[in-house]
């Protein structure tokens, strides 16, 4: 469950729409799953879907597979939804990288689904999931209005999922923002990524030898920011912009990662690769736009992040 729970703590601007009944897809997910925690915890009225198998270990989740119209389109049109949060996607480009189309089909497919589905049972509001990496292999600073150049085809199916949602937003008036997320952490990730495995094995008393650069930018954005991030988009009276950068701002270098860990954990010992001052990546993910028009700032300092994390993993490791 996020920490984001008293009902008295308004998300975003004062001011903003009501949520009404609430659909999230992808509600088995990392993401999907802190939602539906988060506004059940809030006693908000939540139809929970995902595919199949998902779903039928899940109690009260529908199955609903996103590649599916005709299934989408049902469930939508069943539910009288007031806002739809989209996060039934491939969660990253370390997911499912030897199948490029089924990556396509889910992520760029299973948007337009949802977009058609809400266009059709006009839906007041949709959220969709985009992520910060549609900007690619560059460097500096990036904000909204910066030139994607995505560098995978995971990046290059959900920059198209955001060109769908402006199309569906301009020509046939859909209410939907994409949140560009960058690289979301916490308790309950299912998937593999870099930091759970040094994570995993910094707990376990193992030294780590990382890959990456120690001067590489890092760009963690902890769950339960993500999840602000998303409640403030779809509780925005009105809101000037369609996308917006949901991130932590500025990068960190890897190297202060790894300090952290070695922090907590005195004794093991964390290196990184040879500084690459031409490769470092983005410097900074520009949130100020999000501040701006939705209210959305992150709380999670990465140091209590990551001790959040340690202690949920310390948990699972003694089960």
């Amino acid at each position: 469950m996020t920490g984001l729970t008293d009902p008295r703590e308004p998300y975003g601007h004062a001011g903003g729409r009501e949520l009404g009944r609430v659909l999230v897809t992808g509600a088995g997910g990392f993401l999907g799953a802190a939602l539906v925690a988060e506004l059940w915890a809030r006693g908000a009225d939540v139809v929970a879907t995902d595919i199949g198998p998902v779903a039928a270990t899940v109690d009260g989740m529908i199955p609903c597979e996103v590649t599916d119209f005709d299934r989408v389109d049902a469930v939508v049109k069943e539910g009288a939804f007031a806002t739809i949060l989209h996060c039934g996607a491939v969660s990253g480009p370390m997911v499912m990288p030897d199948r490029p189309l089924d990556i396509w089909r889910i992520n760029a497919g299973g948007i337009t689904n949802v977009l058609e589905a809400a266009r059709r049972h006009a839906v007041p509001r949709v959220v969709t999931c985009s992520t910060s990496e549609v900007y690619g292999d560059r460097s500096g600073r990036v904000d909204e209005t910066s030139r994607p150049h995505t560098a995978s085809v995971y990046g290059a199916s959900k920059l198209a999922g955001e060109e769908a949602m402006l199309g569906y937003a301009r020509e046939h008036g859909v209410d939907a923002i994409a949140l560009r997320l960058s690289w979301i952490y916490g308790p309950g990730r299912q998937t593999p990524t870099t930091l759970d495995a040094l994570l995993r094995a910094t707990i376990a008393g193992r030294d780590s030898t990382l890959p990456m650069p120690a001067d590489a930018y890092t760009h963690y954005l902890h769950i339960d920011d993500a999840v602000q991030g998303v409640m403030c988009a779809a509780t925005a009276a009105d809101t000037g912009s369609r996308i917006f950068n949901i991130t932590t701002g500025l990068g960190v270098p890897m190297a202060d990662v790894a300090e952290t860990i070695m922090g907590l954990y005195p004794g093991v010992q964390v290196k990184c690769g040879a500084p690459n001052p031409a490769g470092r990546g983005i410097a900074e993910i520009d949130n100020s736009l999000a501040a701006r028009e939705i209210g959305f700032a992150p709380r999670i300092a990465l140091v209590d992040g990551l001790k959040r994390l340690c202690a949920a993993l310390e948990d699972t490791a003694r089960l």
